[in-house]
C-alpha cells in the first residue's frame, strides 16, 4: 500500500492548509497569487520535465485524443443538459465534470504498478486532458455562458485568444511537437527546472486548501452528490467502452481505465471562481472526488493485480 503514501500526503496538504486558513495565517485571496505562480512558472516546468524521457511511439498518440475527448465529452454533455440552470451553479456543474488530476494522483499510483510504460501512457493521455484543465475549461465556460457579461458576443477569435494565452498549453503543444520530431531536451535544462517542477504538486494542493470550505447549506451537499454521481457514471461508461475497444495491450487499457477515474483537476475551483461560480463549493467537491477516486482506484488496482 506504499503507493498511497504520496496521494494521501496531498490530501493532508489540502486540509492542513484549510486549518491554517481558519487559524488566520492565510486568506482565501492568496489563491489568486498561487494560481498565477502555478500557471506561469511551476506547471510549464512540469510539462517540460514530463517529456524529458519521452520515447517516440506514434501509436500512443491516440491517447492524446482520448484524453481530450474524455474531458470535452462530459463538459459539453453537461452544457446541453443544464440550459435552465442558474448560471453560477451551471459553471460548477460544467467545469467539475470534466478533466482529471493525473499529475498528483494518477501518476503516483500508475507509476508504482506499471513503471516507465505507465508514466509514458499517463503523459500522453494528460496532453489531451490538459488542453481542458489548463485553460480550456475557463475559455469555453467564459465564452459559452458569457460570464463576463450578457452583452459579450461569442467569437471564435476570443476563444482562441483565451486558449493560447495559457502558458502551459503553449508549452504542451511545443513539447509535443518537438517530441514527435524526436528532439530531446538537454539533461542540464531538466535539472535546472526540477525545483520549480517539484513545487507544482504542493502549490496545487495548497491552493485547494485555500479555497476549501465545508458546505454551509444542505443544498450544497446535493449539488456535490449530483455532480460526482454524473461524473463517475459517465467515466465508468467510458472506461468500459475503452477497455474493450482500444487497440492497445491489456496493460495500457488498464491504465486508461484508472486515468478515467482520477479526481477533478486542481485548477477547477480557481477557474470556477474566475467564471463567477462557487469556488468554495468546487473545492469541497474536488476534495470529496479525491477521496472517492483514491478508494475506487485502489480497489481496481488490487483486483487487477490480485
Amino acid at each position: 500500500m506504499s503507493f498511497l503514501i504520496r496521494p494521501c500526503s496531498f490530501l493532508f496538504i489540502i486540509f492542513f492548509t484549510y486549518f491554517l486558513k481558519r487559524a488566520g495565517l492565510f486568506k482565501k485571496e492568496l489563491s489568486l497569487i498561487v494560481l498565477k505562480i502555478i500557471m506561469n512558472c511551476t506547471l510549464p516546468c512540469v510539462v517540460v520535465s514530463a517529456f524529458s524521457n519521452f520515447e517516440r511511439d506514434l501509436s500512443l498518440c491516440l491517447l492524446v485524443a482520448l484524453g481530450l475527448g474524455a474531458s470535452l465529452g462530459p463538459y459539453f454533455l453537461m452544457y446541453v443538459l443544464t440550459p435552465k440552470m442558474e448560471k453560477a451553479t451551471r459553471v460548477n456543474y460544467m467545469v467539475c465534470v470534466s478533466g482529471f488530476n493525473i499529475g498528483c494522483y494518477g501518476m503516483p499510483i500508475i507509476n508504482a504498478f506499471y513503471g516507465a510504460a505507465g508514466s509514458v501512457a499517463c503523459a500522453m493521455f494528460d496532453i489531451g486532458n490538459s488542453i481542458m484543465m489548463t485553460s480550456g475549461n475557463y475559455a469555453f465556460t467564459s465564452i459559452l455562458l458569457k460570464t463576463d457579461g450578457d452583452n459579450v458576443r461569442v467569437r471564435f477569435a476570443d476563444l482562441l485568444k483565451r486558449f493560447f494565452s495559457s502558458v502551459p498549453i503553449c508549452v504542451y503543444l511545443i513539447m509535443f511537437i518537438i517530441s514527435i520530431c524526436d528532439v530531446h531536451i538537454p539533461e542540464p535544462v531538466i535539472d535546472f527546472i526540477s525545483p520549480l517542477a517539484n513545487a507544482n504538486a504542493f502549490l496545487s494542493m495548497f491552493m485547494l486548501g485555500l479555497l476549501f470550505t465545508p458546505p454551509r447549506r444542505k443544498s450544497d451537499w446535493g449539488i456535490t452528490v449530483r455532480i460526482l454521481a454524473f461524473r463517475f457514471a459517465i467515466m465508468a461508461v467510458l472506461a468500459v467502452i475503452m477497455f474493450h475497444v482500444l487497440p492497445f495491450s491489456l496493460e495500457i487499457r488498464r491504465i486508461v481505465v484508472l486515468l478515467l477515474l482520477c479526481p477533478i483537476g486542481a485548477m477547477a475551483p480557481a477557474f470556477i471562481e474566475r467564471c463567477h461560480g462557487d469556488g468554495e463549493l468546487a473545492a469541497f467537491t474536488n476534495s470529496v472526488s479525491t477521496v472517492a477516486s483514491l478508494i475506487i482506484m485502489t480497489v481496481l488496482v488490487g483486483i487487477s493485480n490480485g
